[in-house]
């Protein structure tokens, strides 16, 4: 393998591990030292770690993905900065969230199952929840995105990869119900990706994300789990539909409401 190639795999499994880099240490230090921290402590922890991770370890001392730069210009390079009229990516992406919650809620109702349960609705899981939609976002959304235009040096193969990359990373099993779950992931990914795309920023991704999650088992069966393929076909199906409206809605406010930062997010020049 040459040098070259090296350092491009190194920079890519990098960012893949970069968001969960503080529950790998929270996992060795259980294993090693055995020591058992909360949900909350747990998602505190990593918040903390990847914030070091994210604005001292890959602009300054990594270079990733722009060469060694400053924290400010990293973020604002990578769209993970509040845009010009913030306050419209926040409520597009709110409008965003309720559009997938509310087909899996309505999924959930059809089935004749489901059972409201606002216990799902609790602080270590909204604390938890703001690891991925803050992490992931910039580390696939943002970080993977431009490794991989600079690398192939197409922006359709860079989101295509970012995209497939974000679903493998999630597979909890090779069975069928966890290969469609992974699908499904993909799906949400494309929604997350075409709403930077078109907004030129992360915030509206981050911010429906981080709803998407934290709702996420509120609006489903208890335990997500769907007996029956009728069960599984709707809720899954109704989910997808959601996602393409969900990107229907925001063509509609970037081209009707200006719900989009002024400069590309994602060009050959940025990279």
């Amino acid at each position: 393998m040459s040098r070259l190639l090296r350092r491009k795999v190194r920079a890519v499994a990098l960012t893949i591990v970069a968001p969960t880099s503080g529950f790998l240490l929270i996992l060795a230090l259980e294993v090693f030292l055995k020591i058992e921290l909360s949900k909350l402590v747990s998602s505190i922890v990593n918040l903390l770690v990847v914030a070091l991770v994210a604005f001292e370890l890959f602009p300054k001392r990594l270079g990733i993905p722009f060469g060694r730069i400053e924290t400010r210009e990293f973020l604002k390079r990578t769209g993970f900065h509040l845009p010009h009229h913030a306050s419209k990516h926040i409520v597009l992406g709110l409008i965003l969230a309720a559009c997938t919650l509310s087909g899996m809620l309505i999924a959930s109702i059809l089935t004749g199952k489901y059972t409201m349960n606002i216990g799902t609705i609790n602080l270590p899981h909204l604390v938890f929840c703001l690891n991925p939609a803050l992490w992931e976002e910039l580390f696939y959304r943002g970080v993977l995105t431009f490794l991989l235009l600079k690398f192939t040096r197409s922006l359709k193969q860079a989101l295509v990869i970012q995209v497939i990359s974000f679903g493998l990373t999630h597979i909890q099993g090779v069975d069928i119900g966890a290969l469609v779950d992974s699908f499904s992931v993909i799906v949400l990914a494309i929604g997350f990706t075409y709403t930077a795309y078109k907004t030129r920023s992360l915030v509206a991704g981050v911010v429906f994300h981080y709803f998407h999650d934290a709702f996420l088992f509120f609006a489903q069966l208890p335990d997500g789990i769907y007996s029956g393929v009728t069960d599984n076909a709707m809720f899954y199906g109704i989910l997808w539909l959601m996602v393409a409206i969900a990107c229907v809605i925001t063509k509609l406010a970037v081209e009707r409401c200006g719900v989009r930062a002024p400069t590309e997010l994602y060009s050959m020049e940025s990279v």
